[in-house]
């Protein structure tokens, strides 16, 4: 079998899948080529408000109209509720010591909610990938764009025109295109084929995981009630959020869906907490687990999904490979890179890549301009890699006394919430980077309050009193783009979302 298309989209993940749709709109013949099939297990689950407006644009811009409902939780609901996905209103921060029961302070000194939205209507979701993923296919497969699943490419031509060879159902099969697209997230298929240096050994973040798909899982908010927690006074409820459990050495992700569902994962330092595969991930887990009381009663009842099935374990997540682009393809952000899932910007990253990448294609492809326009999408990936990957860092780094991590980890709500106020009036174009990264006032705010945060934690353990000076100096340098009240120290630690409107 030969199919002939304009792009080959290697990857059948939201971000491929949505590409060849956008794709198809601008009377290019996009082909999607997958090894695998759906339903299937998959994370980057977490919606955010800048991906919500990006998903927006894009169904608006490129005539969509069946995907916009897609773009917040109460649209979702009404148009779509066989389809699974998670109430985010917010993230959710708490602070957990090995050994002892979570006990919350009335001060809120060990927890932190950020809150993204101002109603479950307007709220953020977290996305059933299986389901998410599937209804996206179908889309492409009711467009009557090839969709060829199952599939096994063998051989990687490139000339005037690539040609990909491989079996599908014992078929032997070639796709001809003038463009590819590399969808594949860590499948790597364009790393791998075309024997690019993997530099991720270059980022500063080191971390890996171990997750799964789990039922039975408490509510947190229940715990915390037990210990007098005084959830009256959260901007949300904490649990209807990207929850996160801070512990030494990483963190764990929470995130509840409606068809009784908790994706959970740990995020480990991997220098404190080397890969040892001699103990299961299953062992590992219940050990890690098991140091922190509460959330051990948060996951005593729990069984994993059929559907995920095992927990599973990674090695180092951080990649990154040593080019983006050619002069006739392109890789999506999560397939150029993997950092991290703290703070959820994986989604939002990729859709921005989509946005860009598919606005490159428009009316260029086959023209001289195009590499040049290429070259500046990997530019700004490059810039928007190195400083996610900063703010991470910095991140693990003050996981350890959490009043340092609740003032660093205000430069990047600073910059995500900017950056949505300015998509919202109108003040951005397709080519912006994602998260300001080509703002050199923005990056240099964020490098100067890593570089302090990294100067206090290489004097030892930090006082109350310098942890306070600290937090006054991210509160000084973020001013620029504090439009949220963030380092206030009277909101404890508890940020509302105020509107466009709202005085910051």
């Amino acid at each position: 079998m030969q199919i002939d298309g304009d792009v080959a989209i290697v990857g059948t993940g939201f971000g491929g899948t949505l590409s060849a749709l956008i794709l198809q709109r601008l009377d290019l013949r996009p082909v999607l080529i997958d090894r695998a099939t759906h339903p299937r297990f998959a994370i980057g689950e977490s919606s955010t408000p800048i991906a919500d407006l990006v998903w927006r644009s894009l169904c608006r811009d490129y005539d969509l109209p069946r995907l916009e409902p897609l773009a917040g939780y109460g649209t979702w609901m009404r148009q779509y509720p066989q389809l699974a996905c998670g109430l985010k209103r917010g993230f959710s921060y708490f602070r957990h010591q090995p050994g002892q029961e979570f006990h919350p302070r009335s001060d809120h000194a060990n927890e932190l909610l950020v809150a993204a939205s101002n109603s479950n209507e307007r709220a953020d979701t977290h996305w059933y990938r299986p389901d998410f993923d599937q209804f996206l296919v179908n889309e492409a497969i009711s467009e009557r764009i090839p969709v060829l699943d199952l599939t096994e490419i063998t051989e990687v031509e490139d000339g005037d025109e690539w040609r990909l060879s491989g079996h599908r159902a014992g078929e032997r099969i070639q796709i001809r295109a003038r463009f590819i697209i590399d969808a594949s997230g860590e499948g790597g298929f364009l790393g791998r084929h075309l024997r690019l240096r993997n530099d991720g050994a270059s980022l500063r973040t080191n971390s890996r995981a171990v997750f799964g798909h789990f039922t039975g899982v408490e509510r947190w908010e229940a715990e915390l009630r037990r210990h007098g927690g005084r959830v009256a006074e959260y901007p949300f409820p904490c649990d209807d959020a990207a929850l996160h459990h801070i512990y030494d050495g990483g963190w764990m992700w929470v995130l509840r869906f409606n068809n009784g569902v908790t994706s959970a994962g740990l995020m480990l330092d991997a220098a404190q907490h080397p890969l040892d595969l001699s103990v299961s991930p299953e062992e590992e887990w219940q050990a890690l687990v098991a140091r922190y009381p509460s959330v051990a009663r948060q996951f005593a009842d729990t069984d994993l999904t059929a559907l995920c099935g095992p927990l599973r374990r990674t090695g180092r997540v951080q990649r990154r490979w040593s080019r983006f682009v050619g002069p006739n393809w392109a890789m999506l952000p999560y397939s150029g890179y993997g950092l991290d899932a703290l703070h959820s910007t994986g989604n939002a990253h990729t859709l921005r890549g989509v946005e860009r990448l598919c606005d490159i294609l428009a009316g260029r492809l086959g023209r001289e301009e195009l590499y040049a326009d290429l070259l500046r999408y990997e530019q700004n990936l490059r810039r928007e890699i190195d400083l996610l990957d900063l703010v991470v860092h910095g991140c693990y780094r003050s996981f350890r006394q959490f009043e340092l991590f609740s003032a660093f980890s205000m430069a990047y709500f600073a910059g995500a919430i900017f950056s949505e106020d300015r998509r919202c009036h109108g003040q951005w174009n397709k080519h912006d980077a994602f998260l300001m990264a080509d703002r050199p006032e923005y990056r240099q705010m964020v490098e100067g309050c890593y570089e302090e945060l990294l100067r206090l934690l290489g004097q030892g353990r930090v006082s109350a009193a310098q942890a306070g000076a600290y937090r006054d100096f991210v509160r000084r340098a973020i001013e620029p783009f504090n439009i949220a009240g963030l380092c206030d120290p009277s909101r404890m630690n508890l940020y509302p979302y105020l509107d466009a409107a709202e005085p910051g």
